[in-house]
């Protein structure tokens, strides 16, 4: 069955979907509480005002969905927000709080509100299964079209007869090759799989399918594309019904290790982008509003994983990167800007602003431009027109006499007239490709580009790593026309994403440390170590004015009358990091962060590993090595699941016992290799894996040599074709159970 997901809850909601379909579809009645809304004339309904009255225009999808239903009845809006909850309920790529907001915002259009506290409405239930692709997003208004198809096709259907075509999986497929609209739609995919998951695995479109079938040999992409829904899932249930033989377990997912590295580029996303999930030129949905009620909020989150290496704690920070994520469909305006700004220099946005505005205009005109405002929020400076006269002067060509600054750089780019106005050289978009591709995403405009928003930073931390590099420190800039360098003042990745943060106090931001214990922390975070806690949190408004909490000024940052620049870290910006607690013991952070973060250890999950691979179970394997290690050391190394996770044949846990395991066993016993044996040995016997040769002093020095010691035990490898499944069984069976 393809319900296995170890991050997801497929099984509770999956059974959220089917108790969907048993409600709306086969019945009239609601899953949310609204009635009965689910009927064959609130279909039709949506059909006039919402797929009969498409708006092409400016606006994002909200927006755009009130106007159309403006003269809807208030049982069809009900209805709506219900297929919105439904086309929801498979995506892992939105957010809890951005699914929850559009529901009750459509819900309430109806005169009515809904309970955001709805069990409906929970984060377990609209944590998604997998990821939709952005399809489901960029083209949000065709799925929901689609939706609204498949609800005019089944009420159309007796309703005596409903049950059974959801019950039966070739009746369904039959039936739902009869809607409209429906190519490669995701929702066709999604509710298939709700429908019947011991037969369809968790994809929400074609593309990943015919990638997992040309990976594992099946057959390649060029034929798989011309076969149909049954085809290909019949295929895939050959395939994994062969892979649980193998592996011995029926706890697979294509998108998790060992099967992903077979079919899966690294890094690549899940339902890529492109013809085969969903997207189609011209997608026009953008912005969403303000949330139509006010969502709860807690105090920023301060959290640690920590646990020996291999335990997933990087892997379970990427998990959360998803939270502080906006797909194209659902970012505000505010949230946009800030995102697209942070990605370029103010010489970009000053360039790109003077070009938008199509005029030579004095500064203060400047200044009120949006992109230049949004860039003021983003790196909280209140004195802007000095960063614009600074900027525009240093990058006036040579040969422009209305400058009289000698330090000038290129690229050349603006021009000053007599009356102090500004305007850009001809070729600008030339000289500054930066500030042509900054213009061109901000003339488009959110979501059309199908590009997320993201409100993190992700650092690693090392030894040298320093305040100047977190916080706030002196960098050398470019050379001027004279051949000069010089320094300046440049913000941190600490600061840059408290200064977004701030700039947008309405929504969460994060800023993710791997390898947290490996740099000082007192030095790298400084004064702000009293900052983060979450009593100590500065409360900003909409207009950026702390209202709450504390602030401190920041060394080094002094203007001409020596008033340094105030700092504090907003309340709505999470800091999470990962410990390896084999680099370093915890206790010597204890006194640092203890009191201002919370920890939560990851240790070694066996459940991950619970599979036979060629007769040896890795769970017990590793299970056995980690009893030995916290024995012979401590718990703070052992070695964590992820190295076995890839494991899929005798010849793959040949290559990690030889180039991992045992490294890593040397490095926590410093080479000791007797106690390196004691963890290898056999439960009956000596080790197969070691191979103990006794060195004899007279061998070695010859009959006179006088060294003290006359005898010495050195340990060899024993060559890795000899490591059979008896010997790596040897580690976690007696020799009675192997029989």
């Amino acid at each position: 069955m393809a319900l296995y997901t170890y991050h997801h809850d497929a099984p509770t909601i999956t059974a959220a979907g089917r108790r969907w379909v048993q409600t709306s579809l086969v019945g009239d009645a609601s899953v949310l509480g609204g009635g009965t809304i689910s009927t064959a004339a609130n279909y039709d309904a949506l059909d006039r005002h919402f797929i009969q009255q498409p708006d092409a225009g400016s606006g994002s999808f909200y927006e755009k969905l009130k106007t159309q239903l403006a003269s809807a009845p208030a049982d069809a809006r009900k209805l709506m927000a219900e297929l919105l909850w439904a086309l929801f309920l498979f995506p892992s790529n939105i957010t809890e709080d951005t699914k929850r907001e559009g529901i009750l915002e459509v819900w309430g259009w109806s005169g009515e509100q809904l309970d955001p506290a709805h069990p409906m409405l929970s984060d377990k239930l609209l944590d998604g299964i997998g990821s939709g692709g952005m399809g489901v997003n960029t083209n949000r208004w065709r799925e929901m079209a689609y939706l609204i198809r498949l609800g005019q096709s089944i009420k159309a259907v007796p309703e005596a007869d409903r049950a059974g075509i959801f019950a039966d999986y070739d009746r369904f497929l039959d039936w739902i090759e009869t809607i409209q609209e429906s190519g490669d739609r995701q929702f066709r995919h999604m509710l298939r799989y709700f429908l019947f998951p011991e037969r369809v695995e968790r994809m929400s479109s074609n593309g990943d399918r015919y990638k997992v079938l040309a990976g594992f040999g099946v057959s390649p992409i060029r034929q798989t594309r011309r076969w149909t829904d049954r085809q290909l899932d019949d295929a895939l249930l050959d395939l994994r019904r062969s892979l649980e033989e193998r592996y011995g377990t029926k706890d697979l997912d294509f998108y998790l290790e060992p099967l992903r590295d077979q079919w899966k580029k690294p890094n690549e996303p899940d339902e890529a982008a492109g013809e085969e999930s969903g997207i189609e030129d011209g997608a026009t949905h953008v912005q969403e509003n303000e949330p139509a009620y006010v969502r709860r909020t807690g105090p920023a989150r301060n959290l640690i994983l920590y646990g020996p290496p291999g335990t997933g704690k990087t892997w379970k920070l990427q998990q959360l990167f998803a939270k502080y994520t906006d797909q194209p469909a659902d970012v505000d305006r505010t949230t946009w800007e800030l995102g697209l700004v942070a990605r370029f220099g103010w010489r970009a946005v000053i360039a790109a602003a003077l070009a938008d505005l199509g005029k030579a205009v004095k500064v203060t005109t400047l200044e009120q431009h949006a992109l230049i405002r949004a860039k003021a929020a983003q790196r909280k400076r209140s004195n802007v027109r000095a960063s614009l006269w600074g900027y525009m002067q240093s990058h006036t060509p040579l040969d422009v006499t209305t400058v009289n600054v000698a330090d000038r750089r290129p690229p050349f780019v603006f021009i000053k007239g007599e009356e102090s106005d500004w305007t850009v050289v001809a070729d600008w978009q030339e000289a500054d490709p930066e500030a042509a591709e900054l213009l061109d995403a901000w003339q488009t405009g959110p979501g059309v580009a199908g590009r997320a928003v993201s409100r993190y930073r992700v650092v690693t931390f090392h030894p040298s790593y320093s305040y100047e590099d977190f916080v706030i420190g002196l960098r050398p800039i470019a050379a001027d026309s004279n051949g000069d360098a010089g320094f300046r003042m440049v913000d941190g990745v600490f600061k840059q994403i408290c200064a977004e943060a701030r700039a947008n106090p309405g929504k969460p931001y994060a800023l993710f440390i791997d390898e947290i214990n490996r740099a000082n922390i007192a030095k790298v975070f400084g004064e702000l170590i009293t900052l983060i806690e979450p009593d100590k949190r500065a409360h900003y408004d909409a207009e950026s004015n702390l209202v709450g909490g504390m602030e401190v000024q920041l060394p080094g940052t002094g203007d001409e009358d020596g008033e340094a620049e105030r700092f504090g870290v907003p309340d709505n910006l999470d800091i999470y990091g990962t410990m390896n607690t084999a680099d370093r013991s915890i206790a010597l952070l204890d006194i640092a962060l203890r009191r201002r973060f919370e920890f939560e250890e990851m240790p070694p999950s066996y459940k991950v590993l619970e599979r036979r691979v060629e007769g040896v179970e890795l769970a017990r394997l590793l299970q056995a090595i980690n009893e030995r290690l916290e024995f012979l050391a401590d718990r703070d190394r052992l070695i964590g699941h992820a190295y076995f996770t890839r494991v899929g044949s005798l010849d793959d846990l040949r290559n990690v016992f030889r180039l991992q395991v045992i490294p890593l066993l040397q490095e926590y016993f410093f080479d000791d290799w007797s106690r390196i044996g004691l963890v290898l040995a056999a439960r009956g016997g000596s080790s197969f894996f070691l191979r103990a040769e006794t060195m004899d002093a007279a061998d070695v020095f010859g009959s006179l040599a006088d060294v003290g010691v006359q005898e010495r035990v050195r340990y060899a490898l024993t060559p890795a074709s000899d490591w059979t499944v008896e010997a790596f069984r040897s580690l976690y069976e007696s020799p009675e159970a192997m029989g």
